[in-house]
This record gives C-alpha cells, sequence and structure tokens, in this order.
C-alpha cells in the first residue's frame, strides 16, 4: 500500500511580532500553520517603542502591508545625546532611514492586515506545556487540553521560551521543567528599563530622540508626529541569570531616585511622570545568544535565541529576517521535496543557523556598546560617551563601515517581488528585488554593488 504523505505545517509558538510575522509570510506560501499565543490578547498591557530599520521596509513592501503600516509610522530625523546630570549637550545631528511606532498599534496593524482566513490560524490562550517528536512529526500539548499537530514547530516565543525549554530537555535526555518553574536564563541581564508612553511634551520638537547619559542609568524621550516614549535604563547592583521580579515598590523608587535626571533639553524625569497619569511599565533587559538553535523537527527564531538590548533597536528587525531567511530554505526543500524526512529538516535548519551568525558578533557588539555608552559602567564608557563620539568621527565610521555592511546584507523573501526597491537609499544592498519573476543575473549585481559600496565609502 502507498504511504499517503501528509501536508506539511508548521505549528508556531508565539504571537508576538515577530509570530503574526511568520504568519504573513506563511500566507505568501502553500505552507500550513497555525500560531499559538499564550496571552488572551496579542497587545501588550502597556505600549512601548518599536524601532524599524530600513531593509525591514523591503519585506513589508513584498508582503504588501507597508499601507497598513504607513499611518502609524513617525521617522526619526534627529538625534541629541546629553548629559542626564546637567543637561550639557554632547551630539546634535541629523538621523535618518529610521522609523518608529507604538507596539500596541503595529501589532494591531499586522493582525489587521491578515486575511481573515489566516487570523482564524491565530489561537490566543494556548499555554504551551510540552512538545512531542516523531520521526513523521510533532503534537504541541497545551494546558488547556487542545493539541496541535505539525511537521515542525517553529520557537517564536520570547526569552523565556518554553519551546527553547522543551527542546534542550529532549536533547539532554531529560524531563523538561515544569511549567510553573522558572529556571535560569541562557542569557545575562545588566539592565532595567522604566517605559511610559507619553504625550510631546510641550517645549519639545516632534520627530527627535533624545538620549541622555549618566553613571549605571541613562534617560531616552523620543518624540514622534503626535505622541512621544520615555525610558530610564538602570543597571542592576549585579548581572544576573535569574528571573528578577520587580515589587511595585521598586518602580516607585528608582523614579523617585532617578527624577532629578535629564530626559530632554529643559525636562527632567519628575515632570515626564507629571505629563499623564497611566502605568509605567518595567522589565529586565536581558543580553546573549544561546548556541544551538535546532534540534529535530524543532527550530528557533528572535528572541528565543538572541536577547538584545534595546537602544539600538535591532531586536524585532533581527527577528524577522530569521523567519526571512528560514522561510527560503524551507520553502527550496518543499519544492523537491513535499515531505522531507527529519534528516532533510536538520540540514535546513543548521543551513539557517549558520547564515544568521554570519552577523551576529556585529550585532551583538552593536547592542551592547550602545548600552554601555548611556548608562556607565565604568570609566572607559563614560570617557566613550563624553569624549571619543563627541569629538571624534567614530559614529559616522561605525555606521558605515561595521553595522552598514550588515544593512546591506539583509535577506529578502526570495520569491516576492517588490513594488518600491530603494534604489536611492544609498545602501548597496546585496540582495536585489525579482526582475519578471527573476533574480537579475549575478554579473549585474555585482557591478550594482561594487558601486554602491564606493558611493557610500566616498
Amino acid at each position: 500500500m502507498a504511504t499517503i504523505e501528509k501536508p506539511f505545517r508548521i505549528v508556531v509558538v508565539g504571537g508576538g511580532l515577530v509570530g503574526l510575522s511568520t504568519a504573513h509570510i506563511l500566507s505568501k506560501t502553500d505552507i500550513d500553520f497555525v500560531v499559538l499565543e499564550r496571552h488572551g490578547s496579542l497587545a501588550p498591557e502597556i505600549g512601548s517603542l518599536l524601532n524599524l530599520w530600513p531593509p525591514t521596509f523591503r519585506i513589508f513592501d513584498q508582503l504588501g502591508i507597508q499601507d497598513a503600516i504607513d499611518p502609524i509610522l513617525s521617522p526619526v530625523n534627529h538625534a541629541v545625546t546629553m548629559s542626564a546630570d546637567d543637561g550639557t549637550v554632547f551630539s546634535s545631528h541629523g538621523d535618518r532611514g529610521i522609523q518608529v511606532t507604538h507596539r500596541p498599534l503595529f501589532i494591531d496593524a499586522l493582525y489587521q492586515s491578515l486575511p481573515d482566513s489566516f487570523k482564524a490560524r491565530i489561537k490566543v490562550n494556548k499555554h504551551v506545556t510540552k512538545v512531542n517528536i516523531s520521526d513523521d512529526g510533532v503534537v504541541v500539548e497545551c494546558a488547556d487540553g487542545t493539541v496541535e499537530r505539525g511537521s515542525i514547530v517553529l520557537g517564536a516565543d520570547g526569552v523565556h521560551s518554553r519551546v527553547r525549554q522543551c527542546m534542550q530537555a529532549m536533547e539532554e535526555g531529560r524531563s523538561a521543567p515544569g511549567v510553573s518553574e522558572k529556571p535560569k536564563s541562557p542569557f545575562l541581564t545588566t539592565y532595567r528599563m522604566f517605559f511610559k508612553a507619553i504625550p510631546i511634551p510641550p517645549t519639545l520638537p516632534g520627530n527627535t530622540n533624545y538620549e541622555c547619559a549618566a553613571e549605571r542609568v541613562s534617560t531616552q524621550i523620543l518624540t514622534g508626529n503626535s505622541q512621544a516614549w520615555f525610558a530610564m535604563y538602570e543597571a542592576l547592583d549585579k548581572p544576573t541569570s535569574e528571573r528578577l521580579k520587580h515589587p511595585e515598590k521598586d518602580k516607585e523608587g528608582a523614579l523617585q531616585r532617578w527624577g532629578h535626571l535629564y530626559a530632554a533639553p529643559g525636562v527632567r524625569v519628575r515632570d515626564i511622570l507629571d505629563l499623564q497619569k497611566g502605568g509605567i511599565g518595567m522589565i529586565n533587559l536581558e543580553e546573549g545568544r544561546v548556541d544551538k538553535w535546532h534540534w529535530n523537527r524543532i527550530v528557533l527564531v528572535s528572541d528565543a535565541i538572541r536577547k538584545l538590548e534595546p537602544h539600538a533597536g535591532l531586536g524585532y528587525n533581527s527577528g524577522l529576517a530569521d523567519v526571512v531567511v528560514l522561510v527560503n530554505k524551507l520553502r527550496r526543500l518543499l519544492e523537491s521535496d513535499p515531505s522531507p524526512n527529519t534528516r532533510a529538516l536538520e540540514a535546513v535548519f543548521a543551513d539557517y543557523q549558520n547564515e544568521r551568525k554570519k552577523d551576529e558578533p556585529t550585532v551583538h557588539r552593536m547592542s551592547r556598546s550602545r548600552a554601555r555608552v548611556y548608562a556607565w559602567l565604568g570609566t572607559i564608557d563614560r570617557i566613550m560617551a563624553k569624549y571619543i563620539i563627541r569629538y571624534t568621527n567614530i559614529a559616522i565610521h561605525s555606521a558605515k563601515h561595521i553595522y552598514g555592511p550588515v544593512v546591506a546584507r539583509a535577506p529578502v523573501l526570495d520569491w516576492l517581488e517588490e513594488k518600491s526597491f530603494p534604489e536611492n537609499a544609498g545602501i548597496p544592498y546585496v540582495h536585489r528585488p525579482l526582475v519578471g519573476g527573476k533574480k537579475p543575473n549575478d554579473h549585474y549585481h555585482r557591478i550594482i554593488t561594487t558601486i554602491g559600496s564606493k558611493i557610500n565609502s566616498g
């Protein structure tokens, strides 16, 4: 009797920014999927800022969702760096290319722009408790007694990923920790962040990023088109891998302790707290990366594998790039083998990890250094912020020669066309758009990339 092949199906665990973006990407393929979100709502209780880098907009263009996102975007046209202690301006310069948005609005735009048939695949209140693996598929068990079956599990469930916990336990031949246990994080927490969405202070212009530096603490106000976001970053007494819980009194104590600090010209932390009543969020800012991103029929993306401190705004953008690379490779495999075995899947997952890890050192270095330039952990950080960055071209050099190449190599979906490829963006993108359903030839590609590199370096 002939074996009946089961349709390939991905069980995506995590319905946050990257999980919803994965749904959009998979909706443009023939791959079946379901998204399981632990919480009853997709939107966070307290909204925070989200940075979107230029390559990310190429993906939005390919997915056809740019029009849904444009109304909630604010450009960042200017950047000011100051002393949080006395308000001295260290640097002030124009900025270009970065856009920001309010995280809850962005999540809503992602969800609402999904066709109804794909919205039905987003399931909330699905707290994953166990992942079972067999030779031909996976079974994901949820706390409410429901199960989801598929070909692979894609863990997009964040820094405390349950999928990662289950994967590591199975690989090591032990039982996964209980769902009520709080295992030590693979990441290290050095800072915690207080954040709040606020009206634009009346003395400040819009579309400007103010970052104020001090010893072990920094502040930020970023003004958009119609609202602003405040953040304060505070170094812990000692870095830790424990999953910290901060009582409400910690918020109150920290905000009173640092109320005198500047957050923008003429604006102090205590002034911001009087602008608008409402909840203030507080989260731990883990940093680091796990070594193994996959095992058997499980693969991880985004915060489940790396955690970046948010000053550089690279978290979501890096997570989206993970999914783009992974789905590109899965599609190519499925075109030749609609029902791949575990060995074939593991080869694709390994290839995905190897490709994405090429830029990991640069991304982590940028993220770590930005945090420490503003909330100094030591003398070198202070000297860097107050003198080296202020009186040299190191920031311009870093943008062109360190992060610039990472931006240029950002992946795109290799089977979808772009309507508005940014030819004049000044970025020599390595991955060119489809032309008539085909990639441009390699010779043309190399010429364009070389020219773009010379223009950028000149």
